[in-house]
């Protein structure tokens, strides 16, 4: 499994540059792998620009079902958050709320 690490580009997420980088990154390791884990430890938020550049523009690609080989990891609440508006139909993301209850596991469960 590949990992990226998104705090390579800086704490927070919000420019279409940055957006275009992590979209061919991740592109590029769909190709060599089933699965490519985002790793958002140390992101403090995500823009909505840059998550229709990079996971919008896969999904328009590949449909919905991309998020089946997307593994979210190290998400803070707020980041969780933005990645359920923007995506709602990735399922529901730990994190998004402080209410503990029990949800299906998804590709987002680890935010």
């Amino acid at each position: 499994m590949k990992v990226i690490r998104l705090r390579d580009y800086g704490p927070r997420m919000r420019t279409a540059v940055h957006a275009q980088q992590v979209h061919d990154q991740i592109a590029q390791a769909l190709k060599a792998s089933s699965r490519v884990r985002l790793d958002f430890a140390d992101i403090e938020s995500v823009g909505e620009t840059f998550l229709d550049r990079s996971l919008g523009a896969l999904v328009a690609w590949h449909g919905a079902t991309v998020f089946r080989s997307l593994v979210f990891a190290h998400c803070s609440p707020s980041v969780a958050a933005s990645i359920g508006k923007a995506f709602p139909q990735a399922g529901p993301i730990r994190g998004a709320s402080r209410k503990k209850q029990p949800q299906a596991r998804t590709a987002l469960s680890g935010c």
